[in-house]
Protein backbone atom coordinates (compact mmCIF):
# COMPACT_ATOMS: atom_id res chain seq x y z
CA UNK A 1 0.00 0.00 0.00
CA UNK A 2 1.55 3.46 -1.15
CA UNK A 3 2.10 6.01 1.37
CA UNK A 4 -0.76 8.08 -0.26
CA UNK A 5 -3.44 5.26 -0.42
CA UNK A 6 -2.45 4.28 3.25
CA UNK A 7 -3.62 7.89 4.23
CA UNK A 8 -6.39 8.48 2.30
CA UNK A 9 -7.95 5.47 3.77
CA UNK A 10 -6.99 6.59 7.59
CA UNK A 11 -9.02 9.50 6.81
CA UNK A 12 -12.36 7.94 5.06
CA UNK A 13 -11.97 5.83 8.10
CA UNK A 14 -12.49 8.50 10.19
CA UNK A 15 -15.03 10.05 8.15
CA UNK A 16 -17.08 6.69 8.44
CA UNK A 17 -16.59 6.52 12.25
CA UNK A 18 -18.04 10.40 12.40
CA UNK A 19 -21.75 9.25 9.99
CA UNK A 20 -21.87 5.65 12.57
CA UNK A 21 -21.40 8.12 15.12
CA UNK A 22 -24.00 10.68 14.40
CA UNK A 23 -26.19 7.51 14.52
CA UNK A 24 -25.13 6.26 18.17
CA UNK A 25 -26.27 9.98 19.50
CA UNK A 26 -29.68 9.39 18.50
CA UNK A 27 -30.57 8.27 22.17
CA UNK A 28 -30.56 11.71 23.41
CA UNK A 29 -33.50 12.54 21.11
CA UNK A 30 -35.42 11.32 23.31
CA UNK A 31 -36.62 14.35 24.74
CA UNK A 32 -38.27 15.20 21.11
CA UNK A 33 -40.14 12.38 20.76
CA UNK A 34 -40.85 11.11 24.49
CA UNK A 35 -43.80 13.44 25.19
CA UNK A 36 -45.50 12.62 22.08
CA UNK A 37 -45.00 9.01 22.97
CA UNK A 38 -46.41 9.05 26.16
CA UNK A 39 -49.36 11.45 25.41
CA UNK A 40 -49.93 9.26 22.45
CA UNK A 41 -49.75 6.07 24.55
CA UNK A 42 -50.98 7.37 27.63
CA UNK A 43 -48.38 7.29 30.05
CA UNK A 44 -47.98 9.31 33.16
CA UNK A 45 -44.34 11.06 33.23
CA UNK A 46 -43.12 8.65 35.58
CA UNK A 47 -43.85 5.54 32.70
CA UNK A 48 -42.75 8.43 30.44
CA UNK A 49 -38.87 8.80 32.10
CA UNK A 50 -39.02 4.33 32.84
CA UNK A 51 -38.26 4.49 29.23
CA UNK A 52 -35.98 6.75 29.01
CA UNK A 53 -34.01 5.59 31.87
CA UNK A 54 -33.57 1.94 30.32
CA UNK A 55 -32.63 3.71 26.72
CA UNK A 56 -29.59 5.48 29.05
CA UNK A 57 -29.41 1.83 30.94
CA UNK A 58 -28.49 0.30 27.76
CA UNK A 59 -26.08 2.92 26.61
CA UNK A 60 -23.39 2.86 29.64
CA UNK A 61 -25.18 -0.23 31.47
CA UNK A 62 -23.83 -1.92 28.17
CA UNK A 63 -20.84 -0.27 27.67
CA UNK A 64 -18.04 -3.16 29.20
CA UNK A 65 -19.65 -6.18 26.96
CA UNK A 66 -19.97 -4.73 23.70
CA UNK A 67 -16.34 -3.18 24.64
CA UNK A 68 -15.17 -6.85 25.09
CA UNK A 69 -16.86 -7.89 21.64
CA UNK A 70 -15.04 -4.82 20.06
CA UNK A 71 -11.70 -6.03 21.16
CA UNK A 72 -12.04 -9.48 20.76
CA UNK A 73 -13.82 -8.96 17.38
CA UNK A 74 -13.02 -6.32 15.71
CA UNK A 75 -14.98 -3.08 15.06
CA UNK A 76 -16.70 -4.08 12.25
CA UNK A 77 -19.25 -6.62 14.68
CA UNK A 78 -19.93 -3.78 17.04
CA UNK A 79 -21.10 -1.62 14.24
CA UNK A 80 -23.27 -4.19 12.71
CA UNK A 81 -24.54 -5.30 15.81
CA UNK A 82 -25.51 -1.88 16.55
CA UNK A 83 -27.27 -0.57 13.77
CA UNK A 84 -29.21 -3.70 14.09
CA UNK A 85 -30.39 -2.90 17.66
CA UNK A 86 -30.71 0.50 17.04
CA UNK A 87 -32.75 0.05 14.31
CA UNK A 88 -35.27 -2.49 15.51
CA UNK A 89 -35.87 -0.64 18.52
CA UNK A 90 -36.58 2.37 17.12
CA UNK A 91 -38.99 0.18 14.53
CA UNK A 92 -40.79 -1.14 17.01
CA UNK A 93 -41.40 2.19 18.96
CA UNK A 94 -42.92 3.52 15.65
CA UNK A 95 -45.26 0.96 15.30
CA UNK A 96 -46.24 1.23 18.80
CA UNK A 97 -46.65 4.54 18.10
CA UNK A 98 -48.98 3.75 15.13
CA UNK A 99 -51.07 1.17 17.12
CA UNK A 100 -52.02 3.64 20.16
CA UNK A 101 -52.32 3.37 23.16
CA UNK A 102 -52.03 -0.86 24.80
CA UNK A 103 -50.78 -2.16 22.18
CA UNK A 104 -47.72 -3.06 23.67
CA UNK A 105 -47.04 -3.07 27.36
CA UNK A 106 -44.64 -0.97 29.12
CA UNK A 107 -42.17 -3.59 29.88
CA UNK A 108 -41.63 -4.40 26.28
CA UNK A 109 -41.07 -0.55 25.32
CA UNK A 110 -38.31 -0.46 27.92
CA UNK A 111 -36.87 -3.29 26.31
CA UNK A 112 -36.89 -2.02 23.13
CA UNK A 113 -35.13 1.63 24.58
CA UNK A 114 -33.07 -0.43 26.36
CA UNK A 115 -31.93 -2.17 22.50
CA UNK A 116 -31.07 1.41 21.02
CA UNK A 117 -29.64 2.67 24.16
CA UNK A 118 -27.22 -0.40 24.02
CA UNK A 119 -26.52 -0.75 20.37
CA UNK A 120 -25.73 2.86 20.64
CA UNK A 121 -23.11 2.09 22.63
CA UNK A 122 -22.14 -0.89 20.44
CA UNK A 123 -21.37 1.00 17.30
CA UNK A 124 -19.65 4.33 19.27
CA UNK A 125 -17.26 1.55 20.55
CA UNK A 126 -16.42 0.66 17.44
CA UNK A 127 -16.28 3.80 15.26
CA UNK A 128 -14.00 5.29 18.26
CA UNK A 129 -11.61 2.30 18.21
CA UNK A 130 -10.97 2.48 14.59
CA UNK A 131 -10.45 6.23 15.17
CA UNK A 132 -7.80 5.97 17.75
CA UNK A 133 -5.78 2.90 15.99
CA UNK A 134 -5.72 4.45 12.45
CA UNK A 135 -3.82 7.72 14.02
CA UNK A 136 -2.09 6.54 16.97
CA UNK A 137 0.02 9.89 17.02
CA UNK A 138 -3.17 12.10 16.78
CA UNK A 139 -5.68 10.03 18.67
CA UNK A 140 -7.10 13.40 20.48
CA UNK A 141 -7.89 14.69 17.03
CA UNK A 142 -9.17 11.84 15.69
CA UNK A 143 -11.56 11.18 17.82
CA UNK A 144 -12.74 14.42 18.16
CA UNK A 145 -14.93 13.91 15.08
CA UNK A 146 -16.54 10.94 16.03
CA UNK A 147 -17.39 12.41 19.75
CA UNK A 148 -18.78 15.65 17.99
CA UNK A 149 -20.99 13.64 15.90
CA UNK A 150 -22.46 11.40 18.70
CA UNK A 151 -22.95 14.76 20.81
CA UNK A 152 -24.38 16.62 17.72
CA UNK A 153 -26.79 13.13 15.98
CA UNK A 154 -30.26 14.21 18.50
CA UNK A 155 -29.65 17.82 16.56
CA UNK A 156 -28.87 16.13 13.42
CA UNK A 157 -31.97 13.81 13.49
CA UNK A 158 -34.27 16.31 14.76
CA UNK A 159 -33.51 18.97 12.33
CA UNK A 160 -34.16 16.46 9.24
CA UNK A 161 -37.66 15.47 10.93
CA UNK A 162 -38.63 19.34 11.60
CA UNK A 163 -37.45 20.10 7.98
CA UNK A 164 -39.29 17.27 5.84
CA UNK A 165 -42.27 16.41 7.98
CA UNK A 166 -42.99 18.83 11.31
CA UNK A 167 -44.81 17.39 14.16
CA UNK A 168 -45.18 13.91 12.89
CA UNK A 169 -43.74 12.36 15.84
CA UNK A 170 -44.84 8.29 13.71
CA UNK A 171 -42.10 9.70 10.58
CA UNK A 172 -39.63 10.52 13.26
CA UNK A 173 -39.27 7.47 15.13
CA UNK A 174 -39.18 5.63 11.31
CA UNK A 175 -36.46 8.36 10.34
CA UNK A 176 -34.56 7.40 13.33
CA UNK A 177 -34.99 3.57 12.36
CA UNK A 178 -34.05 3.57 9.33
CA UNK A 179 -31.69 6.64 9.74
CA UNK A 180 -29.45 4.68 11.91
CA UNK A 181 -29.57 1.05 10.51
CA UNK A 182 -28.44 2.64 6.84
CA UNK A 183 -25.40 5.11 8.34
CA UNK A 184 -24.29 1.99 9.70
CA UNK A 185 -24.33 -0.46 7.49
CA UNK A 186 -23.62 1.73 4.67
CA UNK A 187 -20.30 3.11 6.90
CA UNK A 188 -18.64 -0.01 7.96
CA UNK A 189 -17.49 -1.13 4.47
CA UNK A 190 -15.55 1.79 4.93
CA UNK A 191 -14.53 1.27 8.47
CA UNK A 192 -10.66 -0.64 8.42
CA UNK A 193 -7.99 -0.65 10.55
CA UNK A 194 -4.69 0.46 8.81
CA UNK A 195 -1.69 -1.54 9.85
CA UNK A 196 1.06 0.36 11.06
CA UNK A 197 3.95 -0.51 8.58
CA UNK A 198 5.97 1.88 8.98
CA UNK A 199 6.79 2.02 12.56
CA UNK A 200 10.21 3.67 13.86
CA UNK A 201 12.27 0.75 15.92
CA UNK A 202 15.63 1.03 17.79
CA UNK A 203 19.24 1.11 15.92
CA UNK A 204 20.53 -2.36 16.61
CA UNK A 205 23.88 -2.61 17.64
CA UNK A 206 26.98 -3.94 16.38
CA UNK A 207 26.81 -7.46 18.04
CA UNK A 208 23.04 -7.52 17.40
CA UNK A 209 23.87 -6.63 13.55
CA UNK A 210 26.27 -9.19 13.57
CA UNK A 211 23.95 -11.63 14.48
CA UNK A 212 21.29 -10.78 12.31
CA UNK A 213 23.34 -11.47 9.50
CA UNK A 214 23.73 -15.38 10.47
CA UNK A 215 21.56 -17.64 8.07
CA UNK A 216 19.70 -20.78 8.99
CA UNK A 217 18.19 -23.61 6.72
CA UNK A 218 14.29 -23.51 7.01
CA UNK A 219 11.38 -25.49 5.37
CA UNK A 220 8.82 -24.25 2.37
CA UNK A 221 5.97 -26.39 3.86
CA UNK A 222 6.95 -24.60 7.63
CA UNK A 223 6.84 -20.85 5.69
CA UNK A 224 3.41 -22.14 4.30
CA UNK A 225 1.57 -22.71 7.46
CA UNK A 226 2.33 -19.64 9.00
CA UNK A 227 0.54 -17.45 6.34
CA UNK A 228 -2.99 -17.01 6.98
CA UNK A 229 -5.78 -14.94 5.11
CA UNK A 230 -6.99 -13.06 8.75
CA UNK A 231 -8.37 -10.10 8.96
CA UNK A 232 -6.00 -7.42 10.94
CA UNK A 233 -6.65 -7.51 14.35
CA UNK A 234 -8.16 -11.32 14.73
CA UNK A 235 -6.60 -13.38 17.07
CA UNK A 236 -4.42 -16.07 15.21
CA UNK A 237 -6.10 -19.21 14.80
CA UNK A 238 -2.66 -21.43 14.11
CA UNK A 239 -2.02 -22.94 16.87
CA UNK A 240 1.49 -23.48 15.97
CA UNK A 241 2.18 -19.94 15.27
CA UNK A 242 4.43 -18.15 17.56
CA UNK A 243 6.84 -14.63 17.46
CA UNK A 244 10.53 -14.90 16.14
CA UNK A 245 13.32 -14.71 18.08
CA UNK A 246 16.36 -12.58 17.96
CA UNK A 247 19.51 -14.35 18.57
CA UNK A 248 22.03 -12.08 20.26
CA UNK A 249 25.94 -13.41 20.54
CA UNK A 250 25.63 -14.37 24.44
CA UNK A 251 23.19 -16.97 23.36
CA UNK A 252 20.44 -15.15 24.95
CA UNK A 253 17.08 -14.71 22.70
CA UNK A 254 14.61 -11.78 22.54
CA UNK A 255 10.67 -12.21 21.26
CA UNK A 256 10.51 -9.69 18.17
CA UNK A 257 6.86 -8.78 17.19
CA UNK A 258 5.88 -8.51 13.61
CA UNK A 259 5.17 -4.46 12.39
CA UNK A 260 1.34 -5.17 11.89
CA UNK A 261 0.74 -7.03 15.55
CA UNK A 262 2.30 -3.98 17.01
CA UNK A 263 -1.05 -2.04 16.29
CA UNK A 264 -4.28 -3.68 15.19
CA UNK A 265 -8.14 -4.05 16.00
CA UNK A 266 -7.17 -5.74 19.17
CA UNK A 267 -5.00 -3.49 20.08
CA UNK A 268 -5.10 -1.90 23.45
CA UNK A 269 -5.05 2.19 23.20
CA UNK A 270 -3.25 2.84 26.14
CA UNK A 271 0.63 2.84 25.79
CA UNK A 272 2.54 0.29 28.09
CA UNK A 273 5.89 2.48 28.01
CA UNK A 274 6.31 5.03 30.89
CA UNK A 275 8.86 7.51 28.76
CA UNK A 276 6.30 7.55 26.12
CA UNK A 277 4.06 9.97 26.10
CA UNK A 278 -0.09 9.64 24.80
CA UNK A 279 -0.62 8.82 21.21
CA UNK A 280 3.66 7.95 21.07
CA UNK A 281 3.70 4.54 18.60
CA UNK A 282 5.02 1.78 20.90
CA UNK A 283 8.91 0.81 19.99
CA UNK A 284 9.32 -3.13 19.21
CA UNK A 285 11.43 -3.41 22.26
CA UNK A 286 9.84 -0.93 24.56
CA UNK A 287 6.53 -2.77 25.34
CA UNK A 288 7.26 -4.39 28.61
CA UNK A 289 5.06 -5.48 30.91
CA UNK A 290 4.96 -2.67 34.27
CA UNK A 291 6.60 -3.09 37.33
CA UNK A 292 5.80 -2.38 40.87
CA UNK A 293 9.85 -1.29 40.85
CA UNK A 294 9.96 0.68 37.88
CA UNK A 295 10.89 4.60 38.62
CA UNK A 296 8.16 6.01 37.30
CA UNK A 297 5.85 8.92 37.47
CA UNK A 298 2.73 7.44 35.53
CA UNK A 299 0.73 5.12 38.33
CA UNK A 300 -0.39 1.87 36.40
CA UNK A 301 -3.41 0.52 38.57
CA UNK A 302 -5.33 -1.57 37.04
CA UNK A 303 -8.61 -4.25 37.50
CA UNK A 304 -9.18 -4.90 41.18
CA UNK A 305 -7.02 -3.28 42.36
CA UNK A 306 -9.12 0.21 42.02
CA UNK A 307 -10.95 -0.73 44.62
CA UNK A 308 -8.43 0.22 47.27
CA UNK A 309 -7.88 3.80 45.59
CA UNK A 310 -9.96 6.59 47.30
CA UNK A 311 -9.80 8.42 44.28
CA UNK A 312 -11.64 5.29 42.32
CA UNK A 313 -14.77 5.92 44.58
CA UNK A 314 -14.09 10.15 44.33
CA UNK A 315 -14.11 9.82 40.58
CA UNK A 316 -17.25 7.38 40.09
CA UNK A 317 -19.22 9.47 43.01
CA UNK A 318 -18.25 13.03 40.67
CA UNK A 319 -18.48 11.64 37.46
CA UNK A 320 -22.38 9.84 38.29
CA UNK A 321 -23.57 12.52 40.10
CA UNK A 322 -22.62 14.87 37.15
CA UNK A 323 -24.02 12.91 34.16
CA UNK A 324 -26.47 11.56 36.57
CA UNK A 325 -28.33 15.28 36.38
CA UNK A 326 -27.50 15.81 32.58
CA UNK A 327 -29.49 12.77 31.75
CA UNK A 328 -32.11 13.82 33.71
CA UNK A 329 -32.55 16.63 32.08
CA UNK A 330 -32.27 15.68 28.43
CA UNK A 331 -34.80 13.11 29.01
CA UNK A 332 -37.26 15.78 30.67
CA UNK A 333 -36.48 18.60 28.39
CA UNK A 334 -39.54 18.24 26.23
CA UNK A 335 -41.82 17.82 29.49
CA UNK A 336 -40.20 21.22 30.85
CA UNK A 337 -41.04 23.09 27.17
CA UNK A 338 -44.56 21.98 26.68
CA UNK A 339 -45.39 22.97 30.65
Amino acid sequence: MSERTHIVTRVVSVLAATVISLACGTNYAYSAWGPQFAERMRFSSTQSNLIGTFGNLGMYGGGIPVGILVDSKGPKPGVILGGSLMGSGYFAMHRAFESGPGSIALPWLCFFAFLTGIGGASAFSGSIKTSALNWPTHRGTATAFPLSAFGLGAFFFAFISNVAFPDNTSSFLLLLSLGCLSFCYLSVAFLRVVPQTQLYTPVATNEERRSSNLLRRTKSKDDKTHHHNEEPGTLSTDPHASPPLRHNLDGSSKTVEPPDKLLDETSSLMSRSSNSTPGDVPYADDRTEPSAHHNSHHLDIRGFALLKQTEFYQLWLLLGILTGVGLMTINNIGNDASS
